[in-house]
């Protein structure tokens, strides 16, 4: 089962931009926006994991896994993992755990790298073997993706890094998200 990032990636994309969002200033827009970006990507994943009864994809907004975990958000904008099943201690209940972490998503709009490698901290203190951190596409990325290196390079497994239009530029038409992988060299377009 082939998991191509970037037409997950793109779908996600267009599909959140497609959300009407009422808001009555660009800054509730944006956040909403936001928003819609995490479950529309979320929803990417439980679309290509949907034959595995193992896996789940937790998201803040999806309250799908609340009654198996007891929140809805387990660390990180979107993860992705395999559970297991266990009979409770003291009752016939029957508990649901992390077996393995798939992917780590976070995503991060704000045009300031001091933001961004915050959140890709998260991904360096996980085990999954997938990686990806959001960004917002900006004027130099070249210098973007270069603040990101040093923290993306003490992750395990494979990371990626998507540069998506800012929220606030959403209106601007129909967009392109773009991807890079890491590799012994630094980035490369994935």
């Amino acid at each position: 089962m082939t998991f191509d990032l970037s037409v997950h990636l793109q779908r996600a994309l267009t599909t959140a931009m497609r959300v009407p969002i009422p808001a009555d200033t660009a800054q509730r827009r944006h956040a909403r926006r936001s928003r819609a970006w995490v479950a529309a990507l979320a929803d990417e994943f439980r679309t290509h994991y949907r034959g595995d009864p193992d896996v789940r994809v937790l998201s803040k907004h999806d309250p799908s896994n609340h009654r198996e975990f007891g929140l809805n958000e387990l660390l990180y904008d979107v993860l992705v993992c395999r559970v297991g099943t266990a009979p409770a201690a003291n009752s016939p209940a029957t508990l649901t755990y992390v077996r393995e972490a798939l992917w780590q998503v976070e995503s991060e709009f704000a045009r300031d790298s001091r933001q961004a490698v915050y959140d890709l901290n998260k991904l360096v203190l996980g085990a999954a073997p997938h990686k990806l951190f959001v960004g917002p596409q900006v004027s130099d990325e070249a210098r973007f993706l270069a603040a990101l290196l040093p923290a993306a390079r003490c992750c395990s497994g494979e990371v990626y890094v998507a540069l998506v239009p800012h929220p606030a530029q959403w209106d601007d038409g129909e967009a392109v998200v773009r991807v890079w992988r890491l590799v012994e060299e630094g980035w490369t377009p994935s």
